[in-house]
């Protein structure tokens, strides 16, 4: 998970299934507060051809996710 700076998360969201996830692999992009309404799972450890990287657990690739930059995305 990405460090956690008073209470706050960065995230990332598949832009093909639209579910929103931790950011294992953070940018420079804002840190949100966790709403207390919704739940977020993690990227998950895959492998593929060219090794193993953190990708979505429903679209098995990390070719769509993108960094979550406004609040309004979560």
């Amino acid at each position: 998970m990405s460090k956690l700076k008073n209470n706050k998360e960065q995230f990332c969201k598949c832009n093909n299934c639209d579910e929103v996830f931790f950011d294992t692999n953070p940018s420079e992009q804002p840190f949100f507060e966790i709403p207390k309404d919704k739940g977020y799972r993690e990227l998950t450890t895959q492998e593929d051809e060219g090794g193993f990287f953190q990708g979505c657990p429903t679209c098995k690739t990390d070719g769509n996710l993108q960094d979550v930059e406004k609040e309004i995305d979560l």
